[in-house]
This record gives C-alpha cells, structure tokens and sequence, in this order.
C-alpha cells in the first residue's frame, strides 16, 4: 500500500523556455520528467537566525512552504543519450570564470564540475580546498543513509509488557514524526499515531487480563551519547532551529503538530519525555473503562524489547526514503541529525554524534569517494566548524546519480531549477534561465555561507555533476546570482 502524497498540481511546463532558446528538443524528456513528475520536491536550503531574514534578499520572493510534500519522482537521469557529446575543459573555462566575476569580491567561491560518465573533471578551482558547506552536508547524511537503509523500510515504535506483567515498555526506533492522534497512512509527518498505539497496548492488555496501575518506561537506548551538539551555536539552539536529539518524537520533535516548513517553535525540552507522557495520556484516556491506569516511570530502560509474544503494540513510520525526501525538501536540521544517527545504527555503529560521523566517512571511503579535508561536526550542516571539499560533493552527486543501488534515490529529491522549492524562485535572471527544468541541486545558506551542489544537462544531453561554494560571503545576493549563472553556465554548453 502507497503511502505516498498525491502529486500536487502540475507546475507550468519550462519547456518552452529552453527550447525556444535555440536549444535541441532532445532535452525535452528532461524537463517532462524533471518538471512534471517531480512534483513537489523541494526546499533544498534552511537558513540559520541571523540569515533567515535575508530569504527575499537572496530569492527575491517568499520562502516556500513544502511542508507537507515527499512526492516519488521518475529517476531524472536514466534516459540520457548515449551519444551525447562531452564538453573539453576548455569550453568550461570561459564561461564559468564570467559567472564567477559576479561575485565582485563579494565572497571566495570554490568549484568542481564532473563528467558523470566517464568522471573526468571538467572544471577545477581551489577544489581541495575545504570549505563551510552549509546544508549541502545534508547530502553527505543521505547518501550514507541510503547506502546502509532499504529505502522502503520502516521504522517501528513498539510497546512490550515487562515479564512480570506489572509494567509497560515504549521502545524507541527512530521514528521521530509520530502524532499525538491516530496513525495517518497517508501522511509522511504522522504516519505513526501515538493513541493508535495506545489503543493496541490498551486492547492487548484487556485481552491479556491485566488491570491495575502500570508504569510505563520508554527505552531510548538506540542513541548514545549526548542529545545536544557542543558544535551548535546557543542562539541557533534558543530559536528552535535544532533541538536535543531523540530517537522517539512527536511531531518531528515539536510539541505540536509544526505550521508549515519554517517553524522551528515549540521544540521540547526531553523529546523523549514528551513522547513517553503523550502515551501514557492516551493510555489513560482509552484505560480508564477497563480498569488500567497508567503513570509514566521516573527511569529510563535499556531492556524495554521483552520479545514478539510481550508485544503489545506496534506503529511503523512512513519509509525510510520518504523521511529522506521530507528532511531534503524541507532541509530539516533535526531530522537530518535523527536520520544520521539512525544510518549509524544501521552500519553497526553507535547512533551518537561520533557515531554517525564516524559512519559518514567510512560510507564515502567505501564508496570511493574522497574525504580529504573532510571535517563534520554534525549530520545537519548547522555547525559553522563543517569542512568539506568541492571534490567530495561533486563526487556523491557524480556516484549518485549513477548508481544501481537505493543511493541513486538521492538524485530524484533535489529541488528542480526554475520549478521546485527553493530552486522556485531561482534561475531568472536572463543568464539564468538555461539552467531552467534541466538543473537540480541542494542549495545551503549561512550568513557567510551560499551553495549549490546538484547536476545538470548540457544542451547536448551530456550528464555533469557540480558543486558551487561561495565562503565569506559579504553580498548574498551577488553570491547567488553567481551559483545561478555558474550552473546555467553548464546547461549551455
């Protein structure tokens, strides 16, 4: 059964924007499958407090709300010409150091262009130079994700009856986007229902004989280590923008069900802790006819799976690569951090801090793909003290978007240039344009930070990954006027 978001509704086609520019119709199949059935991919960029007001400086428009949105796309790049000719190093040249002039010494920006198919760098500037990537290092956290997860898999939050009978267990599985209501198959945020599980315990128990009072204990021991990253700012901490880490969470770790993609209120205290008292309140609620009460214990266990013939419950989240795609369109530092830390569990590694880190660089060097100069500190790019260089993003893309496995899945969840989430509103400046419908990318926005990692087509079909870093930015505008100017730079070759 589909738990999948039905399509919204189509976007204006971009089609005759670049075929009326002269361009071969052979693209034509980008834009239908990069356009129309991308749907509503999305936001691919999140913006810290002393950035966040400057999203119309740098977009010229309101921030997009893709908070509902995890829509299936076509796979992008698997009908590309065979044919299609590769552009020399020296057709890059040129017009990518035009579209880095914009910058106008507001800003130092490093590059990397990359033949997807036979991986020769095309175009090269202080790529090994280790930079601050912003959100472009959510792409480091979901391609391990994929690398170690089946993407149709589930996480499950399961409730056991202790062996003696005189307690309950809430484990903890690294489903952080539970209700506080009913199961919703038909939602990615909500999927898993808290008072349907409680319904399930309340039954099984009936069923079982038991009444009384019953303690509840929640077991979070699938994380270790501390909740809260030292390498975050305090003030990006007090505004909401990330939150101690849980493996169990309402509402993607809001107290509430959140308004739309930007708000970053209502965040808990003990995630954990909300979770396990917002369990314990429906168990009341649906018990109290059945002569079971219920109290929430004042410990934690790390015993809390008593085995299949204890279960008394069970809610499974939406799949593991729809989480994916909603922390990507909705660039989502804390569910970027949850879904570090459950692909460590998944790799055999602890899901802490150091674990998912440490899980992040032994996925890249499996994979062949260069962590020279790669300094991570947290699994959101919320951490001004990340390094990565042009050369490790370019790289993933490059891997991705050729892959035979479930990291391929990576390429269809980046903004579409010219049509979806923050790409939106991006790419209309007339040297711009061509990258419409034939670009995607995960944008990244600090206040000293803009950038733009993804992949295009060139007018021929050919298949280039890239990735655009702008660091000490002092004009945000200038900055993105060149990430999209570089990239349309591309599609026109």
């Amino acid at each position: 059964m589909s738990t999948r978001h039905p399509k919204p509704p189509e976007r204006s086609k971009t089609s005759d924007k670049s075929e009326n520019s002269g361009r071969p119709k052979s693209r034509g199949w980008w834009v239908a499958t990069g356009i129309l059935a991308a749907g509503c991919l999305g936001v691919g960029a999140w913006l810290v407090p002393t950035a966040a007001g400057q999203w119309g400086m740098l977009t010229g428009a309101d921030q997009p709300n893709v908070m509902d949105s995890a829509s299936t796309a076509e796979n992008p790049v698997k009908n590309l010409p065979d044919d299609a000719a590769r552009p020399a190093p020296a057709d890059l040249a040129g017009p990518l150091g035009a579209a880095a002039g914009k910058l106008n010494g507001g800003g130092t920006m490093s590059s990397q262009v990359v033949d997807v198919s036979s991986g020769d760098v095309l175009y090269s500037d202080d790529a090994a130079h280790p930079v601050t990537p912003a959100s472009n290092l959510k792409l480091l956290t979901q391609f391990t994700l994929l690398s170690h997860t089946d993407p149709n898999s589930r996480y499950e939050t399961n409730s056991y009856l202790s062996q003696d009978s005189k307690s309950v267990n809430l484990v903890a599985g690294g489903d952080t986007m539970i209700s506080d209501g009913e199961s919703d198959e038909n939602s990615v945020l909500g999927h898993a229902g808290m008072r349907t599980l409680a319904e399930q315990t309340v039954d099984r128990l009936k069923n079982q004989g038991v009444s009384g009072e019953l303690p509840v204990n929640l077991d979070a021991s699938m994380y270790s280590g501390e909740a809260t990253n030292p390498a975050w700012d305090s003030a990006d901490i007090d505004a909401g923008y990330v939150t101690g880490i849980s493996p169990i969470a309402l509402w993607d770790h809001h107290t509430q069900r959140p308004s739309d993609g930007e708000d970053v209120s209502h965040r808990p205290d003990n995630a954990g802790e909300e979770a396990l008292d917002q369990y314990v309140k429906a168990l009341n609620e649906l018990g109290a006819d059945q002569g079971i009460s219920f109290t929430a214990g004042t410990g934690s266990t790390t015993s809390g799976d008593q085995g299949e013939d204890r279960k008394l419950g069970s809610v499974e989240s939406a799949t593991v690569l729809e989480q994916a795609k909603y922390m990507m369109e909705n660039s989502d530092n804390v569910l970027a951090e949850v879904l570090g830390r459950n692909a460590a569990v998944a790799a055999g590694n602890d899901g802490s801090i150091e674990g998912a880190i440490r899980t992040v660089k032994e996925t890249l060097d499996a994979a062949g793909i260069s962590t020279h100069g790669l300094t991570q500190k947290d699994s959101s790019g919320l951490s001004a003290d990340n390094r990565v260089t042009p050369i490790t993003l370019s790289q993933l893309i490059a891997n991705a978007t050729q892959s035979k496995t479930a990291t391929s899945d990576l390429a269809e969840t980046l903004p579409v240039a010219g049509g979806t989430g923050t790409l939106a509103a991006r790419f209309e400046a007339d040297d711009a344009k061509a990258a419409q419908g034939n670009a995607r990318a995960k944008t990244g926005t600090l206040l000293k930070v803009n950038s733009l990692t993804g992949y295009t087509t060139t007018s021929q079909g050919r298949l280039l990954a890239y990735s655009f870093v702008v660091n000490d930015v002092t004009d945000a505008k200038a900055a993105t006027n060149t990430l999209d100017a570089s990239v349309a730079a591309l599609s026109e070759l």
